[in-house]
């Protein structure tokens, strides 16, 4: 079976990239790959808000993100976000 070649994707989107990967298998073309050994990870720097919420209220929260797989801080970020598009109209 013949090798795929990789696409040029210098001048795609990020979110090109992502919709072609998720139709086509990297297994395809990990010969065109390049090692990511010299990418630096940065995690953007973002404002702490403390909140008091009850104690089954987190427990709830945790329990719903440990669910979807993601952290409950996460979950909260999401719900915030959704609520302020929403409002935003």
């Amino acid at each position: 079976m013949a090798k795929k070649k990789l696409p040029d994707m210098t001048n795609w989107s990020n979110k090109q990239i992502a919709e072609f990967f998720l139709t086509h298998s990297t297994a395809d073309y990990w010969d065109d790959m390049e090692d990511a050994n010299d990418v630096e990870w940065v995690k953007p720097c973002k404002p702490t808000v403390a909140l008091r919420l009850d104690e089954a209220d987190i427990k709830q929260i945790k329990d719903l993100a440990e669910k979807q797989g993601i952290g409950y801080t996460t979950l909260i970020r999401m719900w915030v976000k959704e609520k302020l598009q929403t409002a935003a109209g």
